[in-house]
């Protein structure tokens, strides 16, 4: 209750007291409309499964854990999570920044060769904390975990049969992450689920929704390491860096190497001095996070043009920027900004499209997913940012409305997509049946993703019906 508490009163201070109000209104609408969440471990029989099939795998894993004068109940509890993994293939590395024994005693207590202590030299942050540990990493993929955090049973089970699969596949996958949720300090109660997308890159670009639980393939993560001028944000940077990677790596074919898992396997703790909790706790990560966007769109998508990060509304006097990362109303959100436009900067988007409204102000029509039904309908026109502030954010989705959409001028248009949008009305319009514009829409989406096209869903795109 404090921690919500704080949160209102930080979100008061940033955005005034009407935007607080529908805040708290979209909240507790929100809360009630999502069905209630109750976490669910694998039964016995499944974990007797699990243990029996996981033999037929060969990934070895290290769980990374950077600590620092970790309270032992939270630690043992950390330490216990791993222990009881149904996957055995796995070494613990706790790199410990500490100024006291306790953690060294607590790792030394327990009678488990997979558990290797390290004592570093100086507290360097979280960052060079984490190098620190990564030297010691002898597995094929690494698994960052938070010092008072805790995995599920079948977390690393999740993630080496991911592996296998793909690899039967042809693909070797470089990066994986799961779903997460929260539980409290005593680690009795689970909360606030948040169920996430497969790869979405202009949703990382908004806002880390990857967050945990993230396991990435050691010789990548050695190569790229944490940055220490990220602190704070080091996860944020750290995925953008390796969609980055990936991408000089494989071209358009990088986003098969990054796999989402949808099962929660990572338990968020909460209590006074996390993120968790209590965003405010580490506000500076936001300014980081904001920058590691800017540096991600400057190394990939706009060299040598002028990229800056703004957490007001205007544009700096006298500065002209080619791209503008903003902050939102909401901590951890972002949006860039492309002048003139989106489409100058990135060729794998076909078009961009927005939300279209009924008389009531309410979402009508505009994104749709993979199995067409529409996104965010019913929300609010301006104040309803919808389940964890998506439907305030750029995203790319499968289907976009072709009444509220718009195309890169003729002279870019390398795929042609306004010809092609043109020749489907014409088809229609001879066949003198109704023009169905839904249908219209999703057959137009699945001739240019066909032809490589990528749809940003852009939630300042409105276009209101009229009466």
């Amino acid at each position: 209750m404090n921690g919500n508490i704080g949160k209102t009163l930080n979100y008061l201070k940033r955005n005034g007291p009407v935007e607080t109000f529908y805040a708290i209104r979209e909240r507790l609408w929100e809360k009630k409309k999502l069905p209630p969440y109750t976490y669910v471990p694998v039964s016995e029989e499944e974990r007797l499964r699990q243990l029996e099939d996981g033999l037929s795998f060969h990934t070895a894993f290290s769980i990374l854990v950077p600590a620092f004068e970790t309270p032992e109940t939270y630690l043992r509890e950390m330490i216990d999570s791993v222990r009881e993994q149904t996957y055995p293939k796995w070494e613990l590395i706790i790199a410990d920044a500490s100024l006291t024994d306790t953690v060294k005693n607590i790792a030394g207590s327990y009678d488990d060769i997979r558990i290797r202590y390290v004592k570093l030299p100086e507290n360097g942050g979280i960052s060079e904390n984490t190098n620190g540990g990564l030297a010691f990493c002898t597995g094929d993929y690494t698994g960052l975990l938070d010092h008072d955090d805790l995995l599920t049973v079948d977390a690393l089970y999740e993630m080496a049969k991911a592996i296998e699969k793909a690899k039967n596949e042809g693909i070797k996958l470089q990066a994986l992450y799961s779903d997460e949720d929260k539980t409290d300090s005593e680690n009795k109660d689970f909360f606030e689920i948040n169920e996430k997308p497969k790869f979405n890159l202009d949703l990382i670009l908004s806002n880390n929704y990857i967050c945990h639980f993230l396991v990435l393939e050691t010789g990548l993560l050695k190569e790229m390491k944490l940055r220490k001028e990220f602190d704070g944000a080091q996860d944020h940077d750290l995925i953008l860096r390796t969609v980055h990677t990936l991408m000089e790596r494989s071209g358009a074919g990088y986003e098969k190497e990054i796999f989402h898992i949808g099962k929660v396997l990572y338990h968020w703790r909460c209590h006074d001095a996390s993120t968790a909790a209590n965003p405010k706790s580490k506000s500076y990560a936001y300014d980081r996070g904001q920058e590691a966007v800017a540096d991600f769109i400057r190394t990939t998508f706009a060299k040598g043009a002028e990229v800056i990060t703004e957490t007001g509304r205007k544009t700096p006097a006298g500065c002209t920027p080619a791209i503008i990362v903003r902050r939102t109303p909401h901590m951890g959100f972002f949006d860039v900004e492309y002048r003139p436009d989106v489409f100058t900067y990135r060729s794998d988007i076909c078009a961009v499209g927005g939300r279209i409204l009924d008389r009531d102000g309410k979402v009508a029509g505009g994104a749709y997913n993979e199995n067409k039904k529409l996104l965010f309908e019913g929300l609010d026109e301006r104040h309803s940012g919808g389940y964890l502030h998506r439907a305030a954010c750029k995203m790319e989705v499968p289907y976009l409305d072709t009444e509220c959409m718009c195309f890169p001028e003729e002279g870019k248009d390398i795929h042609q997509a306004a010809k092609i949008l043109k020749t489907l009305k014409e088809e229609n319009s001879r066949s003198c049946a109704p023009l169905d514009r839904r249908l219209l829409s999703f057959r137009f989406c699945d001739i240019m993703r066909e032809k490589g096209c990528h749809f940003i869903y852009d939630p300042e795109m409105i276009l209101c019906r009229k009466p």
